[in-house]
């Protein structure tokens, strides 16, 4: 992508009725220096996320659908542009802060899951409850609560190597929700996993969408994960085409029909 940019942009439209808007992106641009050339892995993208929704954001490889993952989790900043989650601007928090903000209001749940191999699943999701600063007691108590959310309330003495590829990403669920964020970000959760349990993996991201009040967003290539989302932003070249809403598309493992 070059400096050279065409016009057409996807602008957000007023929020539904009865729609919050949580995450608001504006005017975003990511650029990378290769030599004297700017490269644009985003440009001028804005898009909102509603509160209690779950979004995917959809594009081939090297589309700019995990930059705009990496800018929506306060993962990355942008060279220009604005992203706020809640009315807080992103890009004006010092690392400190950041670093505060992601652990207390986002879950991540990427698809290589990792655990720490040496804790047990209880051990791997108390650990950000501990960062926050949590009693051993609450931390135990709330990482419990959560595992058992999840499917795994029998697991939480299993260390990863004795769980299977689907119960791994349970437990990395678990995580991402131990602190009760507003929003998991979920990065090709279904990748390393086969059909029947990525859609396993699915149907329990929108089960917590829809019964703990968390905002779900996935960065995917995976048509399987289409199937659970509200709305679906596709993403190419850095910039967002449009963004529709499921229920309007004939959607299928393999296939979509608009």
């Amino acid at each position: 992508m070059s400096e050279e940019r065409d016009n057409v942009l996807y602008t957000p439209p007023p929020p539904p009725k009865g729609k919050e808007v949580l995450v608001s992106v504006r005017g975003v641009d990511k650029i990378f220096s290769k030599g004297d050339e700017k490269v644009y892995a985003l440009s001028k993208v804005s898009i909102d996320v509603y509160r209690e929704e779950y979004l995917s954001i959809m594009g081939p490889s090297g589309s700019g659908k995990s930059t705009l993952f990496n800018m929506i989790g306060a993962l990355d900043k942008p060279s220009a542009g604005e992203v706020s989650i809640g009315g807080v601007s992103l890009p004006k928090l010092a690392s400190r802060e950041l670093s505060y903000f992601r652990c207390k209001h986002i879950g991540y749940v990427f698809q290589t899951y990792n655990l720490i191999p040496w804790l047990t699943g209880l051990g791997n999701v108390m650990l950000p409850l501990t960062f926050l600063g949590e009693s051993d007691a609450r931390a135990t108590e709330r990482a419990t609560e959560v595992m058992e959310i999840v499917g795994l309330g029998h697991r939480l003495d299993h260390t990863p190597d004795e769980m299977s590829g689907g119960q791994q990403q349970r437990v990395a669920i678990a995580r991402a929700l131990a602190n009760d964020p507003a929003i998991i970000l979920a990065d090709e959760p279904t990748a390393n996993l086969d059909q029947k349990t990525g859609e396993e993996i699915i149907e329990l991201l929108s089960e917590l969408c829809k019964n703990q009040g968390v905002t779900v967003i996935t960065a995917t290539h995976d048509y399987k994960m289409l199937k659970a989302s509200d709305r679906i932003a596709w993403i190419k070249g850095g910039r967002v085409e449009k963004v529709e809403d499921a229920e309007d598309m004939n959607i299928s493992v393999g296939s979509i029909t608009v």
